[in-house]
């Protein structure tokens, strides 16, 4: 009796580890020049497509993921201003997904500034 009492309690306490919702991935911005990212959540040691879309230009990359899920990848012909659009987009093997969609808040003149009336 004691050891289905003590097997019961076991698989309770198991149960909401194996139920956990998996790790998210996500992209955070670390450059624009060359244009750089960092991946959290993708599944270790999985390897990871990235492409890279800002107007006419255009680069893709391959990393494997660490033990951990996290990578750092780098666009060496991509050198964006501080200005640009830009959306990364990160595909691994097993299935983990991250879109990173960049849009500064840059305003664009046209002409001198105006000036109030007096």
């Amino acid at each position: 009796m004691r050891s289905a009492a003590a097997a019961l309690l076991v698989l309770v306490l198991a149960l909401p580890a194996a139920g956990a919702p998996p790790r998210r991935a996500a992209l955070q911005l670390q450059a624009t020049a060359p244009v750089s990212v960092r991946g959290t959540g993708f599944g270790a040691r999985e390897q990871v497509a990235l492409t890279l879309v800002a107007g006419r230009v255009r680069g893709a990359s391959t990393v494997r993921a660490k033990a951990n899920g996290a990578f750092v990848a780098r666009f060496q012909r991509a050198r964006l201003g501080r200005c640009a659009e830009f959306t990364v987009r990160a595909v691994g093997r097993r299935g983990s997904r991250a879109i990173l969609q960049v849009s500064p808040a840059c305003e664009r003149r046209k002409g001198p500034p105006k000036r109030a009336l007096p």
